[in-house]
């Protein structure tokens, strides 16, 4: 019987990304192409499952006006939708993307907002569905008028039908997952650890300190797997500390590639893989992404053509 995946997107976004070369803030700047992707962090984390063959299902909210991206997207990858459609439209987020350096730069509007009959909906249907699941992705930001308790919470009674949770989110509501101790794994980045535990700036320089601090993690969360951008990944476990290096790629857009990351770490943890393979299979899905535009793995240069580059090794 095969696995079952549910990413949950509270708040996602359609993804107006723009290109200008040589952007220039405070000045008249030209968009050489632009395109429209339905995003939000579960949203790309599905998107990507799916473009690696991977069944998955996807709830949330999403606005009612702006709501046909989303169904056709939907649609032609093969994703069950079980969103909860609301009034109102689903926010954009414009990505301008300087293809003369590779950076993007977001600008995020805010969501819709929700009512408590809409809120009460999805908590019952969350409750009602999620012992069928095998893992449960919680990622991205907080819808207004949403309780930033909503995470923690659903982290626990996803924990207590025995499913494997997953969170990637920032700031109080990472850290209230963290302490629910209801979570297998989280995936931040170094910036978004700092921020919820602030004394880790001092360590960050000091790599011994710094590992030793991330697997005092572990008395919480079953699993950290650390974004360190273009320095790689690390993976804390039982089992060891374990790092992999980021292979050299012509970018051409960053947008999503920590949601593929975590898409592939869930591909590796889908499959029974080693850590080794699991950190390996995020990296290379990640890699994979970076070397295309819009959500999912690029078909020209798909993941396996990375493999060969990546290099896993424990440190602990």
């Amino acid at each position: 019987m095969s696995k079952k995946i549910l990413t949950v997107t509270l708040n996602p976004a359609v993804d107006f990304t723009v290109e200008i070369p040589g952007f220039s803030p405070g000045n008249v700047n030209r968009v050489s192409s632009s395109r429209k992707d339905p995003g939000g962090k579960g949203i790309n984390v599905a998107t990507a499952l799916s473009s690696g063959n991977i069944s998955v299902d996807v709830t949330g909210f999403l606005g009612k006006d702006n709501s046909d991206i989303f169904k056709k997207h939907f649609s032609d990858n093969s994703i069950s939708d079980y969103f909860i459609y609301v009034s109102g439209s689903t926010r954009e987020g414009i990505k301008i993307v300087d293809t003369s350096c590779a950076e993007t730069t977001d600008i995020n509007f805010n969501g819709f907002n929700l009512n408590r009959e809409d809120i009460n909906l999805f908590l019952k249907n969350f409750e009602e569905t999620i012992h069928e699941y095998d893992y449960v992705v919680l990622s991205g930001s907080l819808p207004l008028n949403t309780s930033e308790h909503i995470y923690r919470d659903l982290s626990l009674i996803a924990k207590n039908h025995g499913v494997f949770v997953i969170v990637d989110t920032s700031r109080n509501a990472l850290l209230e997952c963290i302490n629910s101790g209801a979570v297998s794994l989280i995936k931040p980045n170094i910036d978004e650890l700092i921020e919820i535990y602030p004394n880790l700036n001092d360590m960050r320089d000091n790599e011994f300190v710094f590992d030793k601090f991330i697997l005092s993690l572990l008395d919480k969360v079953e699993m950290v797997a650390l974004s360190l951008g273009e320095k790689g990944s690390k993976l804390y476990t039982s089992k060891g500390i374990f790092y992999g290096n980021a292979p050299k790629i012509d970018v051409k857009s960053t947008v999503g590639a920590g949601d593929t990351f975590l898409a592939g770490f869930i591909a590796g943890l889908y499959f029974d893989y080693e850590p080794e393979k699991v950190l390996a299979t995020a990296i290379s899905w990640a890699a994979s992404k970076l070397t295309k535009y819009g959500p999912g793995l690029s078909k020209t240069m798909p993941p396996q053509g990375f493999e060969d580059r990546i290099i896993v090794r424990k440190t602990i």
